[in-house]
């Protein structure tokens, strides 16, 4: 008997997200079709996914949408215009790449994870740490949530009491945590395939990928090693007993192939949006690898089976991105209508600087990035500031600011999943992330004094 397939909200909302990334991608080829169709097919997507939001994420959609939706209207009444079409397009882009990156789970993870013995002590912890930095800049927290769910232990004889209610299927350590949580969420520094990237590029219009990558891989491997050394303490056992995800590095084909597609299509078409040359491919490689592995019949059925089923998981996400691009538009309609200045002079690493740190503030006092970076750039931009400065500064705070955000996803899926709870696994992170903040903030100063 075939299995029951999806229907309903879910189907509608997966194939027009599909709609999204198909309209992004004709969009680069017809630049004479308007650039808000695809952004009106992602609202669209959205509203049969409004039931899947928790009501910490209903709430937050709300307070961005009709503020930034009072915004526009007040500068509507002052006589501008096209503020629709700025809420439509803001963030399409973002959508459209992550809608394609969903994909990529198809054929990387059971690549990138196996089925060999658990092994113990600080190397296997440095092994767990890289393996999930590398395969969530790609897979995104599926890599950490794969590598989780083997690690975690239930309750029972031998396994120590958490002071908060553990789900049946068991928990993790904070060492377990941090080490799969925390090492996904800093490879934000440099990955092209996380929303964080996407957010840089599109606010900081004119910054370019490929600088960005070579500019935040140094602080990636710097807050990989950090987190090892903080892991391998004394406070942690020194990672005696620690058991290590046995990661195969086999599978890093998948990323190095969609990197050389992404830059090589970039050289030949540098107009095209990065995002929907991610996406294109991303769907491409996943298409053609499950192709050779099963058959272009089955691999056409599995992957139309992914959109209704994966798809519509991304619920959270795209109301979030959405409303943040009415939040910015109306933020930016205000700013004209008032005409408020700038908080600069000029934008050197000092003021990169102060840009991090109000962005990480703010994430840990539980505003997420994807609100404040648009907020920051729409401020700053009648400075003209360095783009690629400003990118790193906004990757920066997405990688120190989330794993402590208590609206940040890994921080909700700790606590739903793992039943860690959000102020919990909060406190476990801060004294780490204030010391790569620190440490970043020294980087940019760098940045700043050799390239500018």
């Amino acid at each position: 008997m075939s299995e029951p397939q999806p229907s309903g909200r879910p189907l509608l909302a997966g194939w027009l997200l599909i709609g999204v990334v198909a309209l992004a991608i004709v969009a680069e080829i017809l630049p004479a079709m308007p650039d808000w169709v695809p952004g009106a097919v992602a609202w669209a997507a959205a509203f049969p996914l409004w039931h899947r939001l928790a009501r910490r994420q209903r709430i937050m959609v709300l307070a961005m949408a009709g503020a930034g939706a009072a915004g526009m209207a007040w500068g509507a009444l002052q006589g501008q215009s096209g503020l629709l079409a700025r809420a439509l397009t803001m963030n399409t882009m973002i959508i459209t790449m992550l809608v394609g990156v969903a994909f990529l789970p198809l054929v990387s993870v059971r690549e990138a994870v196996g089925e060999a013995p658990l092994r113990r002590g600080r190397l296997a912890l440095l092994r767990t740490i890289v393996g999930v930095h590398v395969f969530g800049a790609v897979i995104n927290l599926t890599a950490a949530l794969i590598a989780a769910d083997r690690l975690r232990r239930p309750p029972g004889p031998g396994v120590p009491v958490a002071p908060y209610p553990v789900p049946p299927e068991g928990t993790l350590t904070r060492q377990q945590a941090m080490a799969l949580g925390t090492a996904f969420s800093t490879c934000a520094f440099w990955s092209p395939f996380l929303g964080a990237m996407a957010v840089a590029l599109t606010v900081a219009k004119g910054s370019n990928l490929l600088t960005l990558v070579l500019m935040g891989l140094p602080l990636g491997l710097l807050a990989t090693l950090l987190l090892w050394v903080w892991l391998s303490t004394a406070r942690f056992d020194h990672a005696r007993t620690f058991e290590g995800y046995p990661v195969d590095i086999g599978g890093l084909w998948i990323p190095f192939a969609l990197a050389i597609g992404v830059f090589a299509i970039h050289e030949w078409k540098p107009a095209w949006s990065i995002q929907s040359v991610i996406a294109l491919l991303a769907i491409a490689i996943t298409g053609a690898a499950l192709a050779v592995k099963q058959g272009p019949r089955a691999a056409a059925a599995r992957m139309r089976r992914h959109v209704p089923t994966r798809l519509p998981g991304m619920a959270g996400e795209l109301w979030i991105f959405l409303a943040a691009g009415m939040l910015a538009s109306g933020l930016a309609a205000l700013l004209t209508a008032f005409d408020i200045g700038t908080p600069f002079s000029g934008f050197g690493g000092l003021e990169a600087s102060l840009v991090l740190l109000i962005c990480t503030l703010v994430a840990w006092a539980g505003l997420h990035t994807i609100v404040s970076i648009p907020l920051v750039g729409v401020w700053l931009a009648p400075l003209s500031p360095p783009p690629d400065l400003l990118a790193l500064a906004f990757l920066c705070s997405w990688a120190i600011g989330l794993p402590a955000c208590a609206t940040s996803g890994t921080v909700l899926t700790m606590q739903a999943r793992y039943g860690i709870p959000i102020g919990t696994y909060m406190r476990w992170n801060l004294p780490y992330l204030a010391t790569l903040l620190v440490a970043s903030m020294v980087a940019l100063n760098l940045y700043a004094y050799w390239l500018y």
